[in-house]
């Protein structure tokens, strides 16, 4: 059984060969920390537990997560507030480019920070209750965890700029039809679905595959030239031995 990683605002254990990071902090699972796990804990962790072809995150009870508790705002200074977001960045853009599977499982409120994590995934599976949004433009702020550029490159430049503006919290149901969720789930929580979609797509895949075409992806979008150069001869030696 592979050790259980906790800090203050979530806890990272396995189930099989997914990894499940849960956000925990009260009811709302506030984001007293941007950082909301240690990006070079994560990195070691998955180290020593390289089964892993998945990380789900979800959060623990009734909602994924409300984001920032905008209380904070008044009290940190700039340079200081700076700091931390710029951690987080960090976090979300190695969780982005994690070789892995990896998907948020989302029941109820995910607001804010909250959403910038989901949209650090590739998948995104949304309970019918839940709601979905980045109203910091309410707050006098804006998204700083790198949720602009995330919804943009998702949804495009005209639904992004009028999500962002209005600070709009949209439902499920809508989330689905703009392409910010993958899939509404058929029960009230997502997580039992959103491990078994994940399955489905581990389902008779070695890691090599995985990470060949996760590392693909990633390699695309940062516009590289030959991004799945010699991904196919990796995965044949492991295959036929070859």
């Amino acid at each position: 059984m592979s050790e259980i990683l906790k800090s203050n605002l979530s806890e990272l254990h396995t189930e099989g060969n997914i990894a499940v990071l849960t956000i925990e902090n009260g009811p709302k699972n506030l984001l007293t920390e941007p950082e909301f796990i240690d990006r070079k804990e994560l990195l070691d962790w998955l180290d020593k537990n390289p089964q892993t072809g998945a990380l789900v995150i979800t959060g623990k009870g009734r909602h994924f997560s409300h984001g920032a508790d905008v209380s904070l705002f008044g009290e940190a200074g700039v340079s200081e507030l700076s700091a931390k977001l710029e951690s987080a960045r960090d976090l979300l853009r190695t969780i982005e480019r994690l070789p892995i599977i990896t998907a948020a499982a989302i029941n109820g409120g995910c607001f804010g920070g909250g959403l910038e994590i989901a949209l650090s995934c590739q998948f995104r599976i949304a309970s019918p209750s839940a709601f979905l949004g980045l109203p910091e433009i309410m707050h006098g702020v804006v998204p700083g965890m790198g949720g602009m550029e995330r919804l943009y490159r998702l949804l495009g430049k005209e639904k992004s700029l009028r999500m962002i503006l209005c600070g709009e919290m949209i439902s499920a149901k809508d989330a689905l039809d703009l392409g910010l969720v993958t899939k509404i789930s058929e029960g009230r929580n997502s997580y039992d679905e959103t491990i078994a979609f994940v399955k489905e797509l581990l389902n008779g895949k070695s890691l090599t595959q995985i990470h060949a075409i996760t590392e693909t992806m990633n390699l695309a979008a940062d516009g590289a030239e030959d991004p799945s150069k010699g991904k196919f001869e990796a995965a044949l030696a492991e295959a036929f031995g070859k």
